[in-house]
């Protein structure tokens, strides 16, 4: 009798096991459609995707428990003044990091000189910001988590201000013009979009208005930003170089993206991939660690060892009880 049961339990440790390596989903990630997020879940089979048209549908569905975590651009979801209407909600981390956002300049010529110049006063300026700290709350009043940014990316200019060339351009902006044109696009965003007052405003306004009151403190001139809408990517750079309204593109560059002809600062904004979390969002170690494929399939693999384990010990019983029978 003492057999039977024995050999019973092979069974039933075996198929408990497997149930458990074989269930359903164990996190639901909502995506914002047509954001580009479902490739972090496609590879992993522990998590179901659930898609939303905008990003406030997906952000009640998450206050609500409807799904676990959501996941999608940064510059979309941790948009201060979006997350400040859900007081439930936060803003957890970046886990992947992609864009690295730059001022654009024109590169030197045989017309034109200086912009180098320019170039390296915009990366002491940010050197400057952030060894000030206005750069971290400059970001926090745009964005609910903290800058990917510091001091360190840009101590190898701290203090390396140029001097300026006379007829180049850093020179006709310091002392001839006595402004900072700046050609930017209205994303929509906390990047930059349209104020109450119809003018731009966001986080690269800031930081243009930042760089150029450094710039104007450093070489103790009196500075104004002027500031244009070009309205699309193709026309920033035609109006950075073809025309006289700017003297430098802040238009949400990425570092990849620097077409020829051009030069660009050090990343003044890093963007990417965040995730948020609600109070009815499960305890988790790390974020990161629900896209980590190969932690997954370490986690598979210990979970074999476990059933093999079972198997053998389950022998074990086996042969131990047949012997005393």
């Amino acid at each position: 009798m003492r057999g039977i049961a024995a050999i019973l339990i092979v069974p039933i440790l075996l198929s408990s096991s497997w149930l458990a390596a074989s269930g359903e989903a164990v996190y639901s990630i909502g995506t914002i459609s047509e954001e580009g997020s479902s490739q972090y879940i496609a590879q992993n089979s522990d998590l179901e995707e659930i898609e939303f048209e905008n990003v406030q549908f997906a952000i009640r569905s998450l206050r609500d428990g409807e799904v676990d975590f959501l996941i999608g651009p940064h510059h979309l979801l941790a948009d201060s003044e979006v997350i400040a209407q859900w007081p439930t909600i936060a803003v957890d981390e970046m886990f992947d990091i992609s864009d690295y956002f730059v001022a654009i300049i024109r590169s030197d010529n045989s017309q034109e000189s200086g912009n180098d110049e320019l170039r390296y006063a915009i990366n002491s300026a940010l050197a400057d910001i952030h060894q000030r700290g206005t750069a971290i709350s400059t970001h926090q009043l745009w964005f609910s988590d903290r800058p990917q940014l510091d001091f360190s990316d840009f101590d190898s200019y701290d203090g390396a201000w140029p001097t300026p060339t006379e007829g180049g351009t850093l020179h006709r902006i310091l002392y001839e013009d006595s402004d900072l044109g700046v050609c930017m696009l209205d994303q929509e965003s906390p990047m930059t979009r349209y104020g109450n007052n119809e003018q731009l405003v966001g986080f690269e306004v800031d930081m243009a208005e930042l760089i150029m009151n450094s710039i104007a403190s450093h070489y103790e001139v009196e500075l104004t930003l002027f500031t244009h809408d070009s309205g699309v990517f193709d026309n920033s750079l035609s109006d950075l170089s073809e025309s006289d309204l700017c003297d430098v593109a802040m238009s949400s560059v990425k570092s990849d993206q620097i077409p020829g002809g051009f030069i660009s600062s050090s990343p003044y904004h890093v963007g990417g991939t965040v995730i948020l979390s609600s109070s009815e969002s499960p305890e988790i170690d790390s974020a990161a660690e629900l896209f980590d494929s190969q932690q997954l399939q370490e986690e598979e693999s210990e979970f074999d060892l476990r059933i093999f384990a079972i198997f053998i010990l389950s022998l074990f019983i086996v042969r131990e009880v047949l012997r005393k029978d």
